[in-house]
């Protein structure tokens, strides 16, 4: 796990993303959690919506939705992939980008 901490920081909005690609940051890895960021368009969170583990992002107590047992995304190189736990299923294109 500790070395997907060190790969990560700020998560963008990438192609495959529905509302497309965004200069702003979405997302911001702090420990294992990842929060809202500035560029996201609800704004900044508190809590953290998802838990980084293993390579994969798991909605946590800050989501919406609640804390999530199903992988919502997938870390490849440096994009996240829709997993078989997201809503709209998993997706052969990134959804965000590390950076």
């Amino acid at each position: 796990m500790a070395r997907d901490n060190a790969r990560m920081g700020h998560l963008y909005p990438d192609h495959g993303h529905p509302q497309g690609t965004d200069p702003q940051p979405w997302f911001e890895l702090r420990g294992d959690g990842l929060y809202l960021d500035y560029g996201h368009p609800l704004g900044t969170s508190t809590k953290p919506w998802f838990q980084l583990r293993d390579g994969r992002l798991y909605p946590d107590f800050g989501h919406p939705q609640g804390i999530g047992t199903r992988p919502w995304f997938q870390l490849r190189d440096d994009r996240l992939y829709p997993d078989y736990g997201h809503p709209h299923g998993p997706s052969a294109q990134p959804w965000f980008y590390v950076g």
